[in-house]
């Protein structure tokens, strides 16, 4: 069921300021850039379903004597991930005098934007919640981020385990907590004696908060919809691309209607999206502590 906002009369004037000002609110919206690290399909007109299709490699290749023939021939070994796509949705009714006088254009757009938003932080939450299924998981609760461990993720993604899929592929990314960075960009400046050089620790502040830096070969994004559980510890996440899947069913559905006679407009926003896990070893939770220095009250 769709999730409702009712701001139904002129008498709730605060709330429909609240709209008509969406463009201010929006700025304070969590980021969403998880939906967008991970591989998306989009599924075609008339199909319920996507199955992926994930294909064990081959061992290495033999070496050959020349005049003898290459009798071992390899075995195709796939596994199946079926990712069903569920519809979710949300919408907002307003009054058609609160239109008029808060201004139709103003409202209509902005109502507009946050359905979009709250779409998009319900799809990127589904994907946070993937990072809890990856089997590895460190440094554990009540312990900072540290580089060390950081950098010790990345090499068991790129190391050639044991398992059928071998080394994570590039990209990689992490998504991780605001604390979580914080803690990583106080470690790195205090790894080299004297600190990092002046341009570099320029660099890595201005810009480690906005996924455009890399560490390790691993671009690093704050994600704002990864939450804070009741010891003070969040989950994030280091994985490859192709470690998880977004499956979209058709585009984003939004509506309008109108009920004339209650003189309101509803608005609303509809989307099909499943999610799964390709690989489990090309990706790590990060569970640390992110106890914040500044609490709001």
């Amino acid at each position: 069921m769709p999730v409702g906002i009712s701001i139904s009369s002129t008498s709730n004037l605060a709330t429909g300021q609240k709209i008509a000002v969406a463009n201010a609110i929006k700025a304070f919206e969590p980021a969403a850039p998880d939906i967008h690290l991970v591989e998306n399909i989009s599924i075609p007109q008339g199909h319920k379903q996507w199955d992926v299709l994930v294909w064990a490699r081959f061992a290495s290749a033999d070496a050959l004597t020349e005049g003898v023939d290459l009798s071992v021939s390899q075995q195709l070994v796939t596994n199946t991930v079926t990712i069903t796509p569920s519809e979710y949705g949300i919408i907002a009714t307003i009054s058609k005098r609160l239109r008029r006088r808060q201004g139709d254009a103003d409202v209509v757009s902005s109502i507009g934007e946050m359905l979009g938003s709250s779409l998009a932080r319900r799809f990127s939450i589904r994907i946070i919640t993937l990072y809890d299924g990856f089997s590895a998981s460190a440094p554990g609760a009540n312990q900072p981020l540290d580089i060390s461990y950081f950098s010790s993720g990345v090499a068991a993604l790129r190391t050639d385990n044991s398992s059928s899929y071998g080394p994570a592929p590039f990209p990689v990314h992490a998504a991780l907590h605001p604390e979580q960075i914080r803690d990583l960009v106080d470690r790195i400046a205090d790894t080299r004696p004297g600190g990092l050089p002046t341009s570099m620790t320029e660099e890595l502040l201005r810009n480690y908060w906005r996924g455009r830096d890399n560490v390790y070969g691993v671009q690093i994004w704050e994600s704002g919809n990864i939450t804070r559980d009741s010891s003070g510890d969040s989950k994030g996440g280091i994985f490859a691309s192709k470690a998880l899947r977004i499956v979209m069913a058709g585009n984003a559905e939004p509506t309008k209607e109108p009920d004339e006679s209650a003189r309101l407009q509803e608005f609303g926003i509809f989307q099909e999206e499943g999610d799964g896990e390709i690989a489990d070893v090309w990706g790590l939770e990060v569970y640390s502590d992110t106890t914040a220095a500044w609490t709001f009250t």
